[in-house]
């Protein structure tokens, strides 16, 4: 695993940051920066997104990537903004090689049990499992980190912050939050929201025991 990986491991947590507006979605990310979240995604489809990613990058203490990969040219646009890793909803060999190669982090996502075990053969590091609310939430995570030997998962898809630590709680490795966090419509005033939300989040995280481990962070 490169660095973000590695610092997803330790902090057991990232967050997905959209809004259809940019200055909004440059604020959000920052709320959330100085809540202390390390790691954030933006989705590639928000426009100019290269020069967010970048802003965002240079102007917080945080590890930016982008989410929703799924071509070649989106990891082009990946390094045109200097992002460090990608979340794809999506496992393709080719694309995760081809990543790798050019220096990116990339973190695939699958579905099923077929899906997990194809994955685990094909690759090491951690994989999603997406979208994971909607696959049925922290049991069905925890009983594929069981299945699995503890395979070192991580619940994207439906995750907020009022059950990101059920998903730690169950087995996963760590959590990427794309609910909850935000609110869903811009709103200059929630920003201090946002980082009291986001510090609270870390806070939990960090303390969330599985059996006989508990978060380095």
């Amino acid at each position: 695993m490169g660095e973000p990986l590695d610092l997803l491991y330790t902090t057991r947590l990232a967050a997905i940051v959209s809004s259809p507006d940019r200055d909004d979605l440059i604020a959000r990310a920052l709320a959330a920066a100085k809540g202390g979240i390390q790691l954030l995604a933006l989705p590639i489809w928000v426009p100019f997104v290269a020069e967010i990613a970048a802003e965002v990058a240079d102007a917080a203490d945080v590890t930016v990537g982008l989410s929703d990969v799924v071509l070649g040219d989106h990891l082009n646009v990946a390094l045109a903004a200097g992002a460090e890793f990608v979340v794809s909803p999506i496992f393709d060999p080719e694309l995760i090689e081809t990543g790798r190669a050019r220096g990116l982090d990339v973190l695939p996502s699958v579905a099923t049990p077929n899906e997990l075990r194809s994955a685990t053969r094909t690759m090491d590091g951690p994989v999603a499992i997406s979208p994971a609310a909607g696959l049925g939430g922290p049991r069905y995570v925890g009983w594929l980190a069981k299945a699995f030997e503890n395979k070192e998962l991580i619940a994207l898809g439906g995750v907020g912050s009022d059950n990101a630590p059920q998903y730690l709680e169950r087995g996963a490795m760590a959590v990427i939050v794309d609910t909850g966090l935000f609110p869903h419509e811009p709103d200059p005033e929630a920003n201090t929201i946002i980082s009291v939300r986001a510090e609270a989040l870390v806070e939990l995280c960090a303390h969330v025991v599985v059996g006989d481990r508990q978060s380095n962070g």
